[in-house]
């Protein structure tokens, strides 16, 4: 069981693409019959393997759900371009092997695919919570505009030639006047 296990894994890995070896449905279906043989050995009829088991989930899944795109209905999009049939990939991008895209396929005719997101929901949520409270801030600030400041001495702009000449206490007498 773990030599097929690791046949499967290996069939799927990533240095695949560097040896430039396809990835083909066929090839999908044979190894996942094969680990539904060796399950079914060591499971006859799945007894003992609970309904959430990962195996057996993977294994039972109905095929109605999956969508398989036709190619004579189906186009590519790319950084918001759709590439047309005859032409090839680096028509569009150029000959640089170092670029990572992210490729859509779609129903043709039925217009450029939805972007993603640039932060994810965690992320904009702090942006969020920081920009509420800088908002609450600014409110407190806004109602915090009193001009009871300019009657201390401190703001009279008069204060300091006062001083100077001497005449900073001099309070001119008398009640009100008629």
């Amino acid at each position: 069981m773990l030599e097929e296990a690791m046949k499967g894994k290996q069939l799927i890995h990533k240095t695949q693409i560097d040896r430039k070896v396809c990835l083909t449905f066929e090839a999908i279906e044979h190894q996942l019959d094969i680990f539904k043989g060796l399950t079914m050995m060591a499971y006859p009829g799945y007894h003992g393997l609970g309904d959430w088991e990962p195996i057996r989930v993977i294994l039972e899944e109905e095929d109605d759900h999956v969508e398989l795109l036709e190619t004579a209905k189906t186009t590519l999009w790319i950084v918001s371009k759709e590439l047309q049939p005859p032409k090839l990939f680096r028509d569009y991008f150029g000959a640089n092997e170092k670029s990572k895209f992210v490729v859509k396929l779609v129903a043709r005719g039925s217009g450029a695919p939805s972007r993603e997101p640039v932060v994810d929901g965690e992320t904009h949520k702090a942006m969020m919570q920081f920009y509420h409270r800088k908002q609450e801030e600014q409110k407190v600030l806004e109602e915090d505009n009193e001009d009871q400041y300019m009657n201390s001495p401190w703001a009279d702009n008069k204060n300091m030639k006062a001083q100077m000449h001497g005449t900073g206490e001099i309070k001119w007498g008398g009640g009100p006047r008629m």
